[in-house]
């Protein structure tokens, strides 16, 4: 038994020879791998924190440029108003100096009116003559005999 005792101390002490050698090349091969981690964290820093500021950067220019254009359309929509008011404004004066001489032509028209029914009913009123040319005048008919002379 001890020769077999002997045999397999040897071959446990090989299988720990060859366990030691995977362990120390699994060590080896886990710090290559921590040594392109490390750099590959060090590129991220380098390339990404940069463009991860500039984003910050554009973000505050954007609200800055947003507040700046809140400001502008209060400002647009007060001369909007502005504006609209003294349109209105204009609207009204136009009207009433459009209206004034109409309210007069109105009236002059009232009065043309006034005057042709005037002149009609004077018409009206008026008695008529008769003179028809296949009537012969008679001298009674005449002024002339009122005339002494």
């Amino acid at each position: 038994m001890n020769e077999w005792a002997g045999f397999f101390l040897g071959i446990l002490a090989l299988a720990s020879v060859v366990q030691c050698a995977f362990l120390v090349i699994a060590a080896l091969s886990l710090r290559t791998t921590a040594n392109r981690v490390d750099a590959l964290c060090e590129k991220f820093d380098a390339e990404i924190k940069p463009t991860l500021e500039d984003l910050r950067k554009g973000a505050a220019n954007l609200r800055a440029i947003s507040e700046s254009g809140r400001e502008q359309a209060v400002r647009v929509e007060a001369a909007l108003s502005n504006t609209l008011a003294n349109i209105e404004t204009t609207i009204e004066g136009v009207r009433a100096m459009v209206a004034k001489p109409l309210s007069t032509i109105t009236e002059l028209s009232a009065l043309w009116g006034g005057l042709r029914s005037g002149f009609e009913a004077y018409r009206a009123s008026e008695p008529r003559r008769r003179t028809s040319p296949s009537a012969p005048r008679r001298s009674e008919d005449s002024d002339e005999h009122l005339f002494i002379g």
